[in-house]
């Protein structure tokens, strides 16, 4: 029970005999009828107390807890007020009311292995063995509608900032959208049987396929686009890359843990791609390695052969650093809420929280003075330094001391000194930590410089032709290069090398790269009418290069346009019609399409009647010479209003002897209808239709 003073034991001890009622069946035990926990907080589970607390993620302290029977393995699913334990090995779920450190309601699900994606107001239960997706009310456990059932095993089931579901069929290569409990139509993602994982990026899915090794960005309209990820993602071992639920912002973790420890970063919003090495003495504890999570600028990768984190800043590259979680070896659960980064010992006391900028607060999950519901002040603690960043230890306290006083030295008489060979000068070690990140033309290489020893420079090997700047760095940096000439549909692995007197000494070679990335949408894309097409143009979008195509949809279809010109011929005239643009090359395409539509409407021009001067002229119902229609009388010139032209039945003018199998469908004050291209003073441009008349396609 949450301590505080004798008053409040006694109404949170009445209130518990109706609460204990409701967690009897999940079995959690009931702490406080009225707590005050922190809007900026997280529930963090300790499997072998038995307890969930709740920890201020301001200040790390834990003001609310639950208990539960010791052993039990849970797991936490929480978004916004909502807070469900679920048990995985029988499917039982626990709503935790967080206003009274309560169990609300419980539900069997009857499903080892259940999935609760939760977000807001919408929920959903997935078993994914089975095939089953049910909505739910996150509020009271119910269902909500009919489930849906697609052909399983599933993947992870995500909701987006739209709050649809993204489910991943492993057994088609698609991920179907599922919204207010009904499916929509599939995406393609891959082949049959290929691994699948759904990253919420900034609100928008982006589909991980490692056996392809792409990764597939589904825009706000639904656009599709994709990036093209090193090849080294397609040796992840069984199961696949791993890759966070969801990330706050447009970066995007994914770990191939076993034996290469092959860390890509992706930007959603730029397109390139990151991609590092992690180190290990042991290359078998790299399949320790979990779920990598993302906070700013660094990537949080779960160590389980040491209980810690492996940190890396993505934008300043260098050295991984580790930070201590666990007391011992075992899991840690890591994810992000409220824009913090939490670490959970689940077998122990002990978990961290993060902030964006690296600062840290320890969290002590046993701590037992925890402030009751009434206003009694909790005890004062020992001042603490201020929170440390995760890559530096704090400095200790500055003490200060007065020097000790030594007596002056007896000089002794100077000595001839004794000549000694020189030390043999030791090599230094490899250039570590070597990154790759991909670039509109190039590929930026950064390193974390060699440790011992002197280095005279440093120089960059490629794996194929191009071109690096510098040529060589020196000794103190800046440790970068930028190669580029390469060829984007190529992957480049680069190696550095630290030249000492008495050698080299070469890096591990890097990931793959290639010199570029996936251009985004075409900007300023126009339609210009002509008869029965369109003439488009357009500019080439950030990103694009020589190799650089364009794919039409919409009114038309083409998927291998050279240049930034496009004629479309063959559509329906008086219609409008709408095409849609997006480029790619070998880095990828964007999922964001340019859109533009042409108006065909027949252009009506004025002309007046020709040769009437012999007899009546007959405006026919349709284009030939058969049919009675009305006339414009003999003698009569009158300005005609032409719409457009058709070929139909050919016919000579006896007056003139002109013939033409072209008629005008025209309105007059005599009437409407058709007249033969011999009686109307069109333009004798020759062809067909004359300009700027369209040709009748209705």
């Amino acid at each position: 029970m949450l301590r505080g003073d004798r008053a409040t034991a006694l109404i949170a001890g009445a209130v518990a005999v109706v609460l204990v009622a409701v967690a009897a069946w999940f079995g959690v035990g009931v702490s406080s009828a009225n707590p005050k926990l922190a809007d900026v907080g997280a529930w963090l589970w300790t499997k072998a107390r038995g307890k969930i607390v709740h920890v201020n993620g301001l200040s790390g302290e834990v003001d609310g807890y639950l208990n539960d029977k010791a052993g039990r393995q849970l797991r936490v699913v929480q978004d916004g007020g909502n807070v469900l334990l679920v048990d995985d090995r029988t499917g039982y779920v626990s709503r935790v009311e967080p206003s009274q450190l309560s169990v609300a309601q419980t539900r069997d699900f009857g499903a080892a292995g259940l999935q609760l994606a939760v977000s807001g107001a919408t929920g959903y239960a997935v078993d994914p063995a089975a095939g089953k997706i049910q909505q739910i009310d996150p509020a009271t456990l119910n269902s909500v509608g009919a489930p849906i059932t697609l052909p399983g095993p599933l993947g992870a089931a995500r909701i987006d900032g739209g709050g649809r579901l993204w489910v991943p069929v492993t057994a088609k290569g698609e991920v179907v959208p599922v919204s207010n409990g009904a499916a929509a139509d599939p995406i393609k993602v891959g082949e049959p049987g290929e691994e699948l994982s759904v990253t919420i990026a900034g609100g928008l899915p982006v589909v991980v396929n490692s056996r392809a090794a792409t990764a597939t960005i589904i825009g706000s309209d639904g656009g599709v686009g994709e990036i093209t990820l090193p090849k080294g993602v397609a040796q992840a071992a069984k199961g696949g890359a791993l890759t966070p639920a969801a990330t706050e912002g447009s970066l995007v973790p994914i770990l191939t843990p076993a034996d290469s420890g092959l860390l890509v970063v992706i930007d959603t919003g730029s397109n390139s791609v990151l991609s590092t090495k992690l180190a290990a003495d042991d290359p078998t504890e790299l399949a320790e390695l979990g779920v990598p999570q993302v906070l700013g600028s660094k990537v949080y990768v779960p160590d389980r052969s040491s209980g810690s984190l492996i940190v890396w800043d993505s934008a300043a590259g260098g050295r991984p650093t580790t930070l201590q979680v666990a007391r011992e070896p075992g899991p840690v659960d890591v994810f992000v809420k409220d824009g913090l980064l939490w670490a959970n010992d689940e077998n122990g006391d002990k978990a961290v929280v993060i902030d964006p900028e690296g600062r840290k607060h320890d969290i002590d999950k046993d701590d037992a003075d925890v402030p009751g519901p009434t206003s009694t002040p909790k005890p004062k603690r020992t001042p603490i330094p201020d929170p440390t960043r995760t890559d530096t230890d704090p400095d200790p306290d500055p003490v200060t001391t007065t020097p000790e006083r030594r007596p002056t030295p007896t000089r002794e008489p100077t000595r001839t000194p004794t000549r000694t060979a020189p030390p043999a000068r030791s090599a230094p070690s490899a250039p570590g930590a070597v990154a790759a990140r991909s670039g509109p033309g190039k590929v930026t290489v950064t390193f974390s410089p060699s440790d011992g020893g002197k280095v005279e420079r440093y120089t960059l090997q490629t794996s194929g032709e191009g071109r690096s700047v510098p040529q060589a760095v020196d000794a103190n940096g800046p440790f970068q290069f930028e190669f580029t000439g390469g060829d984007c549909a190529e992957e480049y692995t680069f190696v550095v090398v630290a030249h000492w007197s008495g050698g080299e000494v070469e890096s591990e070679p890097s990931a793959g790269a290639k010199p570029c990335v996936a251009p985004g949408s075409p900007g300023g894309f126009t339609a210009k009418a002509r008869n029965r097409g369109a003439e488009l143009t357009w500019t080439a979008p950030e990103g694009a290069d020589d190799a650089t195509t364009y794919e039409l949809t919409g009114a038309a279809t083409n998927n291998g346009i050279k240049g930034t010109s496009f004629t479309v011929d063959g559509l329906k005239n008086n219609q409008k019609h709408t095409f849609e643009l997006k480029a790619r090359n070998a880095a990828g395409e964007s999922p964001d399409v340019a859109t533009t539509e042409v108006d065909l409407a027949y252009p009506r021009q004025q002309y007046k009647n020709a040769s009437n001067n012999d007899t009546n002229t007959i405006i026919r119902p349709g284009p030939s010479t058969s049919g009675e229609g009305n006339k414009i009388p003999q003698g009569q010139y009158i300005t005609l209003t032409v719409i457009c032209q058709v070929k139909g039945t050919a016919y000579t003018d006896k007056s003139t002897g002109k013939s033409s199998d072209i008629w005008n469908r025209i309105e007059s004050q005599y009437g409407n209808g058709y007249l033969n291209d011999t009686l109307v003073a069109t333009p004798d441009g020759g062809g067909f239709p004359e300009a700027p008349l369209f040709e009748c396609t209705d």
